[in-house]
């Protein structure tokens, strides 16, 4: 319990003392409310069609209206936030994993042929324009598209870039004693990466790993709305396909397409400044300037 409340007392302090980290973590965690707390006691499946009377406005009954489809917003957008973040968690988990991988066998082997091979194989990743081969994926595999499905697919891309920044940092502490030492003590190359790279590297995969939700998200919007996500679940993309589909904004049906529009700006604003948030905290530089301007206040 001492342990917990010290904790917390932490986050409060360093969300006083950085704004971007207050903002994002209280949007965050209004919309892991939404959808991890509040849609599983939707009286009905969402996703159904014909629930509720169609075209309604917001009012008590439907706070945020309904759609032509017969569905009740509110209860799609929690849905469509559950699902859109579990897809983001999917991406972010299997691609920060690959990154991991290939960028300490690219740092670490640098001089070696295993070394050099990955290295040209994140190279090669690293160009693939991925909205249009995103594109081509999606519309091969459209019968087979859920919320795994295109977790996956985004992994096979969302991996290289991170894996370059991670080549990078390995190459540089690779020259540091305690690496020497390790190697000189008789660790594997595992043992190594475990106890000498990855206690310093946990602030860059957190940091990444943010940056990746926020990426597979905003690729899934984009794939939802030419229609190649998985159109029998309520995400955020699939919510601007059917609106747009039904003309809802010049239908004067204006909360069915603002909806989506408001939490994609929300959730992604959110993501990106609790990463800039998270990044500056666990900078150390950006601590020792925290500690020298309260010397100085005091």
């Amino acid at each position: 319990m001492w342990r917990l409340r010290k904790v917390s007392g932490r986050v409060f302090y360093y969300c006083r003392v950085s704004k971007s980290l207050s903002f994002g973590i209280s949007g965050l965690v209004i919309l892991l409310i939404l959808g991890f707390a509040v849609a599983p006691f939707a009286p009905f499946h969402p996703c159904r069609w014909g629930k509720v009377p169609r075209d309604e406005p917001p009012s008590l009954s439907h706070l945020l209206g309904t759609t032509t489809l017969g569905q009740d917003v509110f209860w799609l957008t929690t849905r469509a936030i559950r699902n859109s973040l579990m897809l983001g968690a999917v991406t972010a988990g299997l691609s920060v994993i690959m990154a991991m991988f290939m960028g300490f066998l690219a740092g670490y082997l640098d001089e070696r042929i295993w070394g050099k091979l990955a290295n040209e194989v994140i190279n090669a990743f690293s160009i693939i324009p991925g909205l249009p081969y995103l594109m081509v994926l999606a519309f091969a595999f459209k019968d087979y598209l859920n919320i795994i499905v295109i977790g996956l697919f985004l992994s096979t891309i969302g991996w290289a870039w991170p894996a370059k920044a991670l080549r990078s940092i390995v190459l540089e502490m690779r020259k540091r004693t305690h690496v020497y030492t390790g190697v000189a003590s008789g660790m594997s190359l595992s043992r190594l990466f475990v106890h000498e790279f990855l206690p310093y590297i946990l602030p860059w995969i957190a940091t990444q790993s943010l940056n990746l939700i926020r990426w597979s998200i905003g690729m899934e919007t984009t794939l939802g709305v030419f229609g190649l996500s998985s159109m029998e679940e309520a995400t955020i993309g699939t919510m601007l396909y059917w609106a747009m589909q039904y003309q809802a904004l010049l239908r004067g049906i204006w909360w069915w397409l603002g909806t989506p529009i408001i939490v994609v700006v929300v959730l992604i604003s959110s993501l990106y400044y609790f990463s800039m948030g998270l990044g500056e905290l666990l900078n150390p530089k950006s601590r020792l300037a925290r500690v020298r301007r309260s010397i100085w206040a005091g």
